[in-house]
């Protein structure tokens, strides 16, 4: 077909010439390829075939057929696959495409696979459909690959790793990144036990100064040689005597000239993270040379630290790497995580929210609830990706990132995350956020919140439930700030009459915008089915006019596998730019399965569930899934004291 100046084109061409790479249209100056598309035009005639474009990135080839209307990307037969006759390959890209490719595996001896991609729309709506066509001595095979979110995934800097995953089906550079960290961290948790004889939050600490003294340009590893005591007259060192140096103390002074160097760290900050990591100069067992490993515990934790973690923070991963590995170290014991209602966020739901109440440079970022800083260092990374220079990035790190931590152990290790990731200030209070008036914060201009309340703390005092924090975070924001917050789908439901009264309390002075049911498996081990929220701050619900968007997102992409945890199955991004498609009015062809607009009360339970009416017959599969659904949901109303919802209750006079 004659190449049409349609805006598709255009947009094509302008996303192909950002490759830098030399690309043909209508045919190819390849001499294989161009003797390939003899007899190969779509009309099923003798004519020459000719592609819109084709190029070759590094050893790829890759052919390109597009369509202006988003409903002629593709058509397939009735047993699924990409069907063969004149019209659909005339009519649809990717069938187009194919058709072309084909030719191409099939008629030539340098290429045995094409990336044959179908492109539909334009810049602003598109679908671009990748399928592998290749040849091996069985015959031809057609796989239908992970849609695109644009061309850029192909980029020469990108292709190989997109290559990797969609058809090696192998994990990403950053999966791989996390696996290693986590395998590190699993590592380090033995090693401080076995070591050190540590448990829980001490392992936070040891790492957490480390990490700091790694930092500190003149630090060397070499001279963590063990104690050092006053020697006798004759030059012997003098053991019966107390310890003049030895690992931790040098640790503790390089912790100190390295915040020191930043200059500008608050002193009372500096004191209570000097008091945390005090015990290193006093543990014995810390400091004596271990006869196995033939250095002191704490020059070997350091150095596997130095080897294998310190470059992933100078790369700027926005990973929480500190917080994942406190996780790892409290996984297993009854004491410092989850009995403080302390349950880490995944890194893709903090990524997720920060985008959801669009976290800008110009915007003050508060979390007052912050754990281990992992929405902090999200709020960070996208802020710092969209300034403008570096003295935007520079006064982003030191003056809009605020956060607010109950307990001493949290604080020590989400105030290390931030130095470590050039928040020198570190604008975070250890504090109860109840106790932080919503003036100060509001003087302070936070017109962001990014929250995890902790979990189940209202089982015998209503003010700690989390609409209770909702409420009161609400309150600390400017009028017209944007709080999102991940809880328990139990949150929603409001059935006390103190839940009640706090969600009656919020409409009042503040609108919900919409309440996304995500993965089940996003808290997986912990047994919780989480929603996120989005509220506006300062301006009362319109009870009578507001819709709000409940959407259903439980299949986000993101999967349990045994031994690694929660990992993209490959559509996790496709499935991320449909939901804000969704959201944003881009997306027009959903159905209420997805997503619910609807008019709200206090009393409502907040959640998509409430509000969606399935009109189709019920399969067995729909009454079985549903039935689990209710189980599960019952077992979180259980786990967070909420168990009084499944009882009778008489009616009072």
């Amino acid at each position: 077909m004659a190449n049409e100046a349609t805006a598709t084109d255009q947009y094509v061409r302008r996303e192909i010439e950002k490759f830098g790479v030399r690309y043909d249209e209508q045919g190819s100056s390849h001499p294989e390829i161009a003797k390939a598309l003899k007899g190969a035009s779509k009309q099923g005639k003798s004519g020459i075939g000719k592609p819109e474009f084709v190029m070759q990135i590094s050893d790829y080839l890759i052919v390109i057929e597009d369509k202006r209307d988003n409903d002629k990307l593709i058509n397939l037969t009735t047993d699924g696959s990409i069907a063969k006759d004149i019209p659909s390959l005339s009519g649809y890209a990717v069938n187009g495409a194919v058709h072309y490719a084909n030719h191409i595996v099939t008629k030539t001896s340098s290429f045995d696979e094409v990336i044959a991609i179908g492109i539909t729309g334009d810049e602003e709506f598109h679908s671009i459909q990748p399928v592998l066509v290749s040849i091996t001595e069985e015959g031809i095979t057609e796989e239908k690959l992970p849609k695109l979110i644009d061309l850029q995934e192909l980029h020469p800097d990108n292709i190989n790793e997109w290559y990797s995953v969609n058809v090696l089906k192998e994990y990403s550079i950053e999966q791989k990144r996390i696996f290693e960290l986590q395998n590190v961290s699993k590592e380090l948790h033995e090693d401080l036990r076995n070591y050190a004889s540590l448990e829980g939050e001490n392992k936070a600490t040891v790492i957490s100064a480390i990490l700091l003294a790694l930092n500190e340009e003149d630090f060397d590893i070499k001279k963590l040689t063990g104690n050092k005591y006053p020697k006798k007259t004759d030059g012997i060192e003098d053991t019966t005597r107390p310890v003049i140096d030895n690992d931790g103390m040098r640790i503790l002074k390089a912790v100190k000239d390295y915040i020191a160097s930043e200059g500008v760290m608050p002193e009372d900050k500096v004191n209570i993270l000097l008091t945390k990591f005090s015990f290193l100069e006093t543990n014995v067992r810390l400091n004596e040379k271990n006869g196995t490993l033939g250095v002191t515990p704490l020059h070997y934790f350091t150095k596997k630290l130095q080897d294998k973690v310190i470059h992933h923070f100078k790369q700027n991963t926005d990973y929480d790497i500190l917080g994942n590995f406190y996780g790892e170290f409290v996984k297993y014991g009854g004491s410092d995580g989850n009995g403080l209602g302390i349950v880490l966020t995944p890194h893709h739901i903090t990524t997720l929210m920060t985008e959801l109440i669009d976290v800008l440079p110009t915007d003050y970022v508060l979390d007052p609830a912050c754990g281990s800083g992992a929405f902090l260092i999200s709020a960070m990374n996208r802020m710092t990706k969209l300034a403008k220079n570096k003295d935007e990035i520079k006064h982003i790190k030191q003056h809009q990132l605020l956060g607010i931590e109950l307990q001493e152990k949290m604080f020590t290790v989400a105030t290390t995350n931030m130095i470590l990731r050039g928040d020198g200030k570190s604008n975070l209070q250890l504090n109860d956020m109840f106790s932080v008036a919503g003036e100060d914060t509001q003087k302070q201009k936070v017109n962001k919140i990014l929250f995890n309340p902790p979990y189940s703390q209202g089982k015998t005092d209503k003010t700690l439930t989390e609409i209770n924090f909702i409420r009161h975070a609400l309150d600390m924001l400017v009028t017209g700030g944007k709080l999102a917050v991940i809880v328990p789908q139990s949150t929603m439901v409001g059935k006390s009459k103190e839940e009640k009264e706090y969600k009656k309390k919020i409409l009042e002075k503040h609108t919900l915008d919409m309440v996304i049911t995500v993965n089940k498996d996003t808290f997986y081990g912990v047994g919780t089915n989480p929603v996120i929220a989005v509220f506006e701050a300062g301006k009362p619900h319109d009870i009578e006019r507001k819709k709000v968007k409940f959407i259903n997102f439980e299949e986000d992409g993101f999967v349990v596998r045994k031994h690694i945890g929660l990992i993209d199955d490959g559509t996790a991004k496709k499935n991320r730019r449909y939901l804000f498609d969704v959201i944003n009015g881009n997306e027009e062809n959903y159905t209420t399965k997805f997503m619910v607009k609807s008019t709200i009360q206090a009393e409502d339970e907040w959640l998509h569930s409430f509000y969606y009416f399935n009109d189709e017959p019920p399969s067995d599969t729909d009454f079985e899934k549903t039935v689990a659904d209710y189980l599960s949901f019952q077992f979180d109303m259980y786990t967070h004291g909420r168990g009084y919802l499944f009882e009778e209750v008489q009616d009072e006079e």
